[in-house]
């Protein structure tokens, strides 16, 4: 049997923050005018190293998914970009810290989470402990939930004793 050799990866074109401009379009989507002077509708931007390195590596797609460029250091866009930029990274990477935890149920394999972050007070559900509940450090969580919404836990260590305990419970 033969098989033929995989396409050859497209290279990653680097964009320069400088000569790339985003914008809001009439509609609200995002449109980047490239280097080139190409303009590319319906923009989505998406971090390469969302927890390790926020915000320094940004990801262009278009609207079938496939890469633009990617832009080193978006702090080096015009102010108008940058703010856009950021604006739809805020969007796509809504985080929200728990500064305690109130109580968590586990019922079938389903584990419900009672919690108050930064944002008020939330309930989730977590269905894979193993797939849903990172360690970013020796003290440092991120729990993905039900939805894909993402919760921190910054510091395992300086949360109230019953919040703690609650927490190695049900990681």
């Amino acid at each position: 049997m033969r098989t033929e050799p995989a396409p050859a990866a497209k290279p990653t074109v680097v964009l320069d923050p400088k000569a790339t401009v985003i914008r809001r379009d009439r509609h609200g989507g995002v449109k980047v005018r490239l280097p080139d002077g190409t303009t590319v509708h319906r923009v989505r931007l998406v971090e390469a190293f969302p927890v390790t390195r926020r915000r320094r590596f940004v990801v262009l797609l278009d609207r079938d998914g496939q890469e633009i460029g990617i832009l080193r250091n978006p702090k080096h866009l015009d102010p108008e970009s940058e703010e856009v930029a950021r604006t739809a990274l805020d969007r796509s990477y809504f985080l929200s810290r728990i500064k305690s935890i109130e109580r968590v149920e586990d019922r079938y394999g389903i584990v419900t989470w009672h919690v108050t972050t930064d944002r008020g007070p939330r309930v989730f559900e977590v269905r894979s402990r193993s797939e849903s509940v990172w360690w970013l450090g020796s003290s440092r969580l991120l729990i993905k939930d039900a939805h894909g919404n993402r919760y921190e836990i910054p510091s395992l260590a300086k949360l109230d004793a019953r919040s703690r305990t609650l927490a190695e419970l049900h990681i």
